[in-house]
């Protein structure tokens, strides 16, 4: 068994206020343009100005790269985390349980081009919990973790649990 290394970031996620104006924009706009008949032609314009800034604004959250904040490494003796600020290593006997939420790897539709919302997080014997948001870029990476915790489960008597897409 081998090790399983990754990225730890953060993915921006926009304010509600935010979504509120992206949302009154592409429903004004197109109010103006498709459904009432406008005859100003300054007001049509307004319209599909709002409209496209809208959608712009809906559809750049894609396109926005999670913020770096370090690595982690597991392997099946310890789970290294080595962030900007902090190094942290923990012992794999030393955790009670290693838990994982899969939302995919990166597509346009779900939630950034360049990885989706993937937590992995464990609780130490203590109670001490830690969660971290990382990234998985492609299949492969997601087939090397599935295969990683699958035979961190099998040797060890550690619980893993997984949650999230049912495709992992």
């Amino acid at each position: 068994m081998n090790s399983f290394e990754t990225r730890i970031v953060k993915t921006w996620k926009p304010s509600v206020f935010l979504r509120i104006v992206f949302i009154i924009l592409l429903l004004g706009g197109s109010a103006l343009t498709s459904i009432f008949e406008v005859e100003e032609k300054w007001l049509r314009l307004t319209g599909s100005f709002a409209f496209m800034l809208g959608m712009f604004g809906a559809l750049s959250q894609s396109f926005v790269k999670p913020k770096y904040l370090g690595d982690m490494e597991i392997d099946e003796t310890r789970v290294k985390i080595d962030l900007a600020n902090s190094k942290k290593e923990f012992l794999i006997s030393d955790l009670r349980e290693i838990g994982f939420k899969y939302g995919g790897y990166a597509s346009f539709w779900k939630y950034t081009l360049y990885g989706n919302k993937n937590h992995i997080y464990f609780t130490t014997l203590s109670g001490e919990k830690y969660n971290y948001e990382i990234i998985l870029q492609n299949k492969q990476k997601k087939e090397e973790l599935k295969y990683f915790l699958n035979q961190l489960n099998t040797t060890d008597s550690i619980e893993i649990k997984k949650f999230g897409n049912s495709a992992f």
